[in-house]
């Protein structure tokens, strides 16, 4: 098995592991500092981790450079913040067109919008990213295709969110839009060489989506627009596919 494949397996397994250590302390040790069901920080600590045990300092030390490389092109930050927040707009409205039960939006203070910003960020994005594609997504498309290599980790990140579907956190849909979403990421991450402007779309979708505009309906509704947003994700997965090929212009 060559050295990326195994070392992308480890990096998953401990960022199983560090995630879901709450659950099985808890059980062990009843206590409710237990981070439960997710420790978001899990893939964060795991990726320097596994680089470290690999290769020493050098490989980290690279991957920090990566990681903190922000430079890409303006249009594609853009991209990134304004296609994410059309579909998210798109979904909730043909949610409430085709009659879905819809409340008012949630009435945030001022305060709340700016707190909420770098909040998100540091319990979704900005631990994930790093990890799952300034890792994972990095080390496997020298091995396999772009697209391959995507599908790879939108798979293992499914698994990773996996106790938010037994909890009931994550409606099912989500399952399906999270492969779209990887394809999606890599080409976001291919075309700019930064994880950040797919950091940025994972905030969008998490901030104006999760914690916004999503929660006009009520948790049984959720799924209904979760569904229209999963069927634009997976078009504009598709229509990545058919304009750059497998390896997404790379």
């Amino acid at each position: 098995m060559p050295r990326a494949y195994t070392r992308v397996l480890l990096f998953f397994l401990v960022t199983y592991a560090l995630t879901w250590v709450g659950n099985l302390g808890n059980y062990l040790w009843p206590s409710d500092a237990w981070p439960r069901p997710m420790n978001p920080l899990g893939p964060l600590v795991a990726a320097p981790l596994v680089l470290w045990l690999y290769d020493g300092g050098p490989a980290v030390a690279a991957w920090f450079r990566r990681i903190l490389r922000f430079r890409a092109p303006p249009w594609l930050y853009a991209t990134a913040f304004l296609l994410p927040l059309a579909i998210i707009l798109g979904s909730v409205g043909l949610a409430i067109a085709i009659g879905t039960k819809s409340g008012p939006l949630p009435s945030y203070a001022a305060s709340e919008f700016i707190i909420g910003i770098p909040i998100v960020l540091l319990f979704g994005p900005l631990p994930e990213e790093p990890g799952f594609r300034g890792l994972g997504l990095h080390e496997l498309r020298d091995s396999m295709t772009t697209l391959t290599a995507a599908l790879i980790i939108g798979l293992g990140v499914l698994i990773w969110h996996l106790p938010l579907f037994l909890t009931g956190d994550l409606p099912l849909p989500i399952a399906v839009v999270l492969p779209a979403v990887s394809v999606v990421y890599a080409w976001l991450y291919t075309r700019g060489g930064s994880v950040w402007p797919l950091v940025l779309a994972h905030w969008v979708q998490n901030y104006f989506g999760g914690n916004f505009f999503g929660m006009v309906f009520a948790p049984p509704d959720q799924w209904i627009w979760l569904s229209f947003l999963t069927v634009a994700y997976l078009l504009w997965a598709a229509l990545l596919v058919w304009r750059y090929g497998p390896e997404l212009g790379r």
